[in-house]
């Protein structure tokens, strides 16, 4: 009988501290998420789906589906209204089509009541591809920006530094503006200089059309055409969203970006960034620009050769910039650096017609929090980028993957994001039409068809179009938001 009192007096306390419901039913009990994204991309949400499911009682399906198709599988239930999914994993570069026209939920109250997720050790410029309008639409789950990375043993060889110096009249090292990087890589280019017995090159290259293309010609003309503090100049005139693609500036850049093929690997014109970071970290090239897997596969993908080699550094600058609201070359006492975030990075949004808008925020904590978004971020084949400071300090998951001086990475690749004069991606509707338009024009200057002056006319016309055909006083409104 006193056994008895005893359980009841136990259930009763419980009861009135409120833990009744929680003992009897789970958070999310009977809730069922749905998430889409790409297939690669949801190894981070695989990964933890379980030990979240346990927690809360839910439970979630991941539908995946190719990057091409993605776009439009994620966006047609939202412009005709079907209840398909409750959560979505996509570039941050979409924000502007998903937020500009109310398609996902803002989440500035879950995120403000929310101090475990601790949204502000997120940097500002990651914070900024999950915003429009100065709200917050989506979260962070990954962060991207391309880097610049090099042969750091060779480049230090005195016997190579007395060669360049000779050759070139200036120091050899890691190359800090595009003109040098040409030096760099053309005394590399055709000659044995790991001693291995097989030729290399001097760098490798994202240059297939309808592949990486885009990003790695935008990654040049970033410091031809952004004046620090300086509101647009890559994509459009602010003021009226009259094309820039075709300034000074972008054909400066492409000039650099056709005569870097001379020395690239051979069949640089068919190289998407598997096949760059496969030349990397079989040093078969010195030099190379990508997002954050270069240095992952380079630390520990097998035949790795360059793991105890490697350098990182900011994307070059360059000494003169085409100012296009005054129309002319602005010359810089040093150097002008603008940082590429090319693509961004992945981003978690709401649909505004999600069934579970509540559990679906609780599992994006979930994944994109501190603690289970580092374990991603040093995961292999996750596709997740660091994109949290706690992911750029903590330095022992990094260590045991493979790197050498992981903080020499972390440094410039948080570096790229805290950089005054970093570039954010185009993120405004019609984004893959205007890449598609530019991709093609690219091609045609770099096979000779048109000279680079005349592909990037081309390519402003075109967009020119495309920004009638989708509205320019909308397109100009979508514009501004998105540069804040």
């Amino acid at each position: 009988m006193r056994r008895g009192i005893t359980v009841f007096l136990v259930l009763s306390v419980l009861l009135t501290l409120g833990f009744g419901t929680a003992l009897a039913q789970k958070q999310w009990e009977g809730a069922k998420i749905r998430l889409c994204t790409e297939d690669v991309l949801a190894a981070s949400a695989e990964m933890f789906r379980s030990e979240w499911e346990e927690k809360t009682g839910a439970k979630v399906t991941i539908i995946t589906v190719p990057y091409g198709e993605l776009y439009e599988k994620l966006l047609m239930p939202l412009v005709t209204g079907v209840e398909a999914f409750d959560l979505m994993f996509y570039p941050g570069t979409w924000l502007g089509t998903f937020a500009g026209n109310e398609y996902v939920l803002p989440l500035d109250e879950w995120i403000q009541k929310d101090e475990a997720f601790n949204w502000g050790e997120i940097p500002d410029k990651i914070q900024v591809f999950s915003m429009w309008a100065g709200k917050i639409f989506a979260i962070p789950g990954d962060g991207d920006t391309h880097l610049l990375y090099y042969r750091k043993d060779v480049i230090e060889n005195p016997e190579n530094k007395e060669k360049f110096k000779k050759e070139y009249g200036y120091e050899l090292g890691a190359p800090k503006t595009w003109k040098e990087y040409r030096d760099v890589a053309e005394f590399f280019n055709g000659w044995d200089w790991d001693g291995d017995g097989k030729v290399e090159y001097g760098a490798a290259e994202a240059r297939r059309k309808a592949g990486q293309a885009v990003w790695t010609f935008l990654t040049r003309a970033a410091p031809y055409t952004s004046i620090p503090e300086q509101k647009g100049g890559l994509f459009f005139d602010p003021r009226d969203m009259t094309p820039l693609i075709n300034s000074p500036g972008h054909v400066e850049a492409l000039k650099d970006y056709i005569e870097l093929m001379k020395v690239c690997s051979p069949g640089i014109e068919d190289y998407m960034v598997g096949d760059l970071r496969e030349d990397f970290y079989l040093g078969k090239v010195a030099l190379t620009i990508d997002w954050g897997d270069t240095a992952q596969f380079a630390a520990n993908a097998p035949g790795t050769v360059v793991s105890d080699k490697v350098g990182y550094a900011l994307l070059p600058g360059a000494r003169r910039t085409w100012d296009y609201e005054n129309e002319k070359w602005v010359d810089f006492p040093n150097i002008n650096f603008a940082p590429f975030l090319a693509f961004g990075g992945w981003v978690y949004g709401i649909p505004i017609n999600s069934k579970h808008p509540e559990a679906a925020y609780d599992f994006i904590a979930f994944l994109a929090g501190p603690e289970k978004s580092y374990i991603a971020s040093t995961t292999a084949r996750t596709g997740v980028q660091p994109f949290r400071d706690s992911h750029f300090t903590q330095l022992d998951r990094w260590k045991a993957w493979g790197f050498a001086d992981p903080g020499e990475y972390l440094d410039v690749y948080r570096e790229s994001f805290q950089y005054p004069n970093s570039i954010m991606d185009l993120r405004i509707p019609g984004m893959a039409r205007y890449q598609e338009a530019l991709d093609t024009e690219l091609a045609e200057a770099v096979t000779g068809r048109k000279t680079p002056q005349q592909a990037l006319d081309d390519a402003a016309t075109a967009w020119k179009k495309i920004t009638d055909e989708l509205g320019r006083e909308k397109q100009l409104e979508l514009y501004k938001a998105s540069l804040g």
